[in-house]
Order: structure tokens, then C-alpha cells, then sequence
């Protein structure tokens, strides 16, 4: 007997929704249906929708901020190593204390391996220049208000990068909550036509449902193996699985396919692929098929081809 589980991505809940909402529309009111009515789901819907690509947005934002953040220490990289190069003038290359009350960390002259490290030191040059400006160099760019700017710069831009990963964090909740809303609402209407329509009525069909009456599709593959074979061959195998009738081999060649394409459809649990390029990688993944449908890919296997 077949169900009717939700699918988990969220782009596939919402064409099911979607589907779901066209049925209503065409039989809530010959079916009676009282709960989860066209209004109800489109709301819920829309939310989802709208929460999922608030949630995009936010994940976009937080993506450049994090960009403006690496540009900016760049930007406080190019000042340290020109205050290096400025002070060694004053101090030689070693370490020493002169350096030690330029702001470098004891014992080093090199360039703070952390974000954290390198904020701390310009803004310690910056101090540094203030009570020596005979250091100072506008051409060699390095100066007290130089080193104020690229300070600022970098806390100016954390500040907004944290912002921006708050804003992902609620976004997140958000979307979490309306996506947790459309599918109570999904399981209701479910469970109303449960109690409205038969096992075996068509109409079920018409909400991108299974029938309970029809065939369950198949488990899929749990291993798949592949290993190399005569020149522009390999062979594939994987295991039985439930209610399978047929399987279906899907093969990537790296750096030729640009999606999975299925090249042969064997009843039996192994496969021998031909027509291969030597030398090339080939990921392989199977799927079981019935007449209720097609299963999720089984785990994926390469080999390179001889």
C-alpha cells in the first residue's frame, strides 16, 4: 500500500503544495472539505515561499559582507607590511624591544597570522605613529591617520558582518517555523482525504498524491560498487532491492556530462557499461523503478576508465 511521506526539500514540498492547492481548488467544495481549504494552504504556502527567500536574501548578504570583511584586511595586510618595511629602517629585521613597542606581538616581526591579530597591531601602529610622527611616510604610506582608516575600516566591517549573521540566524528561524506551518497543513489535508476519498479513487491523483491503494515504489540501492574492466568498460554491481521490477544505471563522466544520464536499465542487480573514454572518471549511481515510480539514487561509485 502506498503512502503519502512529504518529500524533505523544501523545493519539492513546494510544488507539492502547489499541487495540492490545485486539487482543492478544483474539489473542495464537491468533496467537502473543511479544514485545510485552498485559502488556508495558498497562505501557508506563500509564507513558506516568502520565509525561504527571506532566508536566501540573508544568506546573500552575509556572503558579501564576509567579502568586504577579507577585502578590508586585505586592505590592513598592505599597512603592515608597509609599516614592516617602513620601521626596519628605524630597527633593523630582527625582533627587538623597538619593535616589541611598535605593537608586534614579542619576539617576531611578521605579519599576524589572525584578523584578530592583525586589528590589534594596526591599531597599535596608529597609536605608535601618533607619539612618533618622525616615523611617519606619506609615500611610503604609512602614517597615523592611515592606520586609523584601515582600523576603522575592518571594525566598521565586522560590525556588519555580524549583523549580517544574526539576520541569517533569524531568517533561518523564520523559515524553519512557516516551513514547519505548510507541512502540518499538508498532513491535515492528507488526513481529511483520508476520511473523504477511498483507497483506490483517481482523485487523489489529482493533489500530486499517491493512492493508498496503489503500489509502493521501491527501495533504493544501499551500495553500489563499479570498478574498471576491459578498455572503455566497467562493471557495476549493487544490491537487491524491495520491491524493485527494474533498475536504472545513471553514470557522470567528470569533465564531459553536465548531469546524470541513465544509460541502461538491467532486471538484473549488476550492469556492464560500454562505450566508455579511456582514461576518463566515471561517477555511477542506480535507482530501483516499479510501476508505482522510480526510487532515490542508491550511493554513488567511480572508477576511472581503462
Amino acid at each position: 500500500m502506498a503512502g503519502n511521506p512529504l518529500p524533505d526539500p523544501n523545493d519539492k514540498l513546494f510544488a507539492l503544495a502547489a499541487r495540492m492547492i490545485k486539487g482543492l481548488h478544483d474539489l473542495e467544495v464537491p468533496l467537502g472539505i473543511k479544514q485545510t481549504t485552498e485559502v488556508v494552504l495558498t497562505a501557508a504556502l506563500a509564507a513558506g515561499e516568502s520565509a525561504e527567500s527571506a532566508y536566501g536574501e540573508a544568506k546573500t548578504q552575509r556572503k558579501t559582507a564576509n567579502a568586504d570583511l577579507t577585502t578590508e584586511d586585505g586592505g590592513g595586510k598592505i599597512f603592515i607590511g608597509n609599516a614592516r618595511k617602513r620601521l626596519a629602517k628605524f630597527f633593523g629585521e630582527r625582533p627587538s624591544t623597538e619593535w616589541d613597542g611598535a605593537g608586534w606581538p614579542q619576539g617576531t616581526t611578521s605579519m599576524p597570522g589572525t584578523q584578530d591579530g592583525r586589528h590589534s597591531l594596526i591599531k597599535s601602529l596608529k597609536n605608535y605613529f601618533t607619539l612618533h610622527p618622525e616615523h611617519e611616510s606619506v609615500d611610503m604610506e604609512t602614517t597615523a591617520a592611515l592606520a586609523d582608516a584601515a582600523w576603522t575600516a575592518i571594525h566598521d566591517a565586522r560590525a556588519v558582518l555580524d549583523t549580517k549573521v544574526t539576520g541569517v540566524g533569524t531568517a533561518k528561524a523564520a523559515r524553519d517555523t512557516a516551513v514547519r506551518n505548510l507541512r502540518d497543513r499538508m498532513v491535515a489535508l492528507i488526513g481529511e482525504l483520508d476520511l473523504l476519498l477511498a483507497d483506490d479513487d483517481p482523485r487523489w491523483h489529482k493533489f500530486g498524491l499517491n493512492r493508498p491503494a496503489d503500489a509502493e515504489t521501491p527501495e533504493p540501492p544501499t551500495f553500489t560498487t563499479a570498478i574498471p574492466s576491459l578498455p572503455g568498460t566497467g562493471l557495476v554491481d549493487w544490491d537487491d532491492a524491495l520491491r524493485a521490477d527494474h533498475f536504472r544505471v545513471w553514470i557522470f563522466i567528470v569533465g564531459v556530462d553536465t548531469d546524470w544520464r541513465a544509460v541502461v536499465s538491467p532486471t538484473d542487480s549488476d550492469a556492464t557499461l560500454t562505450s566508455l573514454p579511456s582514461g576518463a572518471t566515471v561517477k555511477v549511481r542506480v535507482t530501483s523503478v516499479n510501476e508505482a515510480g522510480e526510487s532515490q539514487p542508491g550511493p554513488e561509485a567511480q572508477f576511472v576508465v581503462a
